[in-house]
């Protein structure tokens, strides 16, 4: 049973608790708070190792010496009883850990207590999980949790829901197709990504082949899907130029989007019945997208076949190391969509609406914006879309309010008709 209102209004020690905070993402994230958020801001910083927290502590304290200092809470995630202890003394947790081990039990314990949550957790089977068991829980309770709100997925998602949204404030139409292309990402994974993506060995096979469904995380199914690449896996788009079916986080962004999409329907804000999310690599050449479709190809083989598996753990990174932080600090990150109008009658040219993201540093300080400031929504705002009171929900559910934060902090978000 979950905390009531009563309960969640009151003083908490904790405004924010950063778990899992000295990994690669978790230490960005942690960086971030102290040079970002308000001085007096309450947290904590929560993790296995004493050692290792308070490494990180001293040098938190040398980045911003005069702001309060997070407290070092040390915590089995084995031990329920100590998981709750200190989630109900937080308004907001931060979770960056390896979610199919240990992230259940923060779910829960969030759920139970009252307490806001958002993660990177990117595994489909596992999320399917998560929507089977919590959601209606946490509506119930009135708890937001918002998953998989890093770079290769929250920019993803709010560009689909803000350029849909554009069509359907400009033009009263719904929108058939989003089309996003990754512009400039390079593709540097951390061990914990790295982990994750080598984490389908854990998962009934039935369960995996399930989640590469487009509307694995729906709760509603869609139009059947077309395919608009040619025989090669090109696809040409008017705006966004030459594109390559081969962004390996395409399968796990059109589940994700399609949730929202699936959560949306029927509101003031739906997509439209016929929607559908595609996602691609841009390329120079034909001949660039045959060889970035190749690339990904190997990668992908690299991590779920066994013995590739055992031979990519030589050179990947582990869990709690990444790639050299100033060497991504100036990676410039750039996504771009096109929402297309449905069709009517003889339509033959719908309305289009443009968007685009960019980040003037790499991937994982992405992730680390959108975990801090996403946080920071839950914590000084807290206006779901669509007035939604809580559930396993979606980036874009932190809507206008996230995408002002993000501006504030350096990001350039735009959205415009073409």
């Amino acid at each position: 049973m979950g905390a009531t209102v009563e309960e969640r209004r009151k003083p908490r020690k904790y405004d924010t608790l950063l778990l899992g905070a000295y990994g690669y993402t978790g230490s960005l994230t942690a960086e971030y708070i102290v040079q970002h958020f308000p001085t007096g801001l309450k947290w904590a910083i929560a993790g296995r190792s004493r050692s290792k927290l308070e490494t990180l502590a001293k040098r938190l304290r040398d980045l911003e010496p005069e702001r309060l200092q997070p407290e070092i809470e040390v915590i089995s995630l084995d031990d329920r009883s100590q998981v709750d202890s200190i989630i109900k003394d937080t308004k907001v947790c931060i979770s960056v850990v390896l979610y199919w081990q240990v992230g259940e039990v923060v779910v829960k314990s969030c759920i139970a207590n009252g307490t806001d949550y958002i993660d990177v957790a990117g595994d489909i089977p596992l999320l399917q999980t998560f929507i089977e068991k919590y959601h209606e829980a946490a509506v119930n309770a009135g708890v937001a949790l918002i998953h998989v709100c890093g770079a290769f997925t929250a920019p993803q998602d709010l560009l689909a829901w803000a350029t849909a949204r554009e069509l359907a404030q400009k033009t009263s139409r719904t929108t058939k197709e989003v089309i996003l292309s990754n512009t400039s990402l390079a593709l540097s994974p951390s061990g914990g990504t790295v982990a994750t993506m080598m984490a389908g060995s854990s998962f009934d096979p039935q369960a995996v082949q399930e989640s590469k469904q487009p509307w694995a995380l729906s709760p509603i199914k869609g139009t059947q899907l077309s395919t608009p690449t040619n025989a090669l896996g090109i696809r040409r788009d008017p705006v966004l130029g030459l594109l390559a079916a081969s962004s390996i986080s395409a399968i796990q962004n059109q589940a994700l989007v399609h949730r929202t999409w699936g959560l949306l329907q029927g509101t003031s804000q739906d997509y439209g019945p016929n929607f559908q999310y595609n996602e691609y690599n841009k390329v120079s050449s034909t001949i660039a997208g045959l060889l970035s479709m190749l690339e990904t190809a190997l990668l992908s083989a690299f991590l779920e076949v066994g013995p590739l598996r055992r031979i990519a753990k030589l050179f990947l990174p582990a869990p709690g190391d990444g790639p050299d932080i100033e060497k991504t600090r100036h990676d410039r990150v750039k996504f771009e969509a096109v929402a297309i109008a449905d069709t009517y009658g003889d339509d033959n040219e719908p309305p289009r609406a443009y968007g685009s993201f960019s980040y003037p540093s790499g991937a994982y300080f992405v992730t680390a914006l959108f975990l801090a400031e996403g946080a920071a929504s839950l914590l000084y705002h807290r206006r779901l879309e669509n007035d939604v009171a809580g559930g396993c929900l979606t980036p874009a559910f932190l809507g206008d309010d996230l995408l002002d934060r993000i501006r504030a902090a350096g990001a350039t978000f735009q959205v415009n008709l073409v």
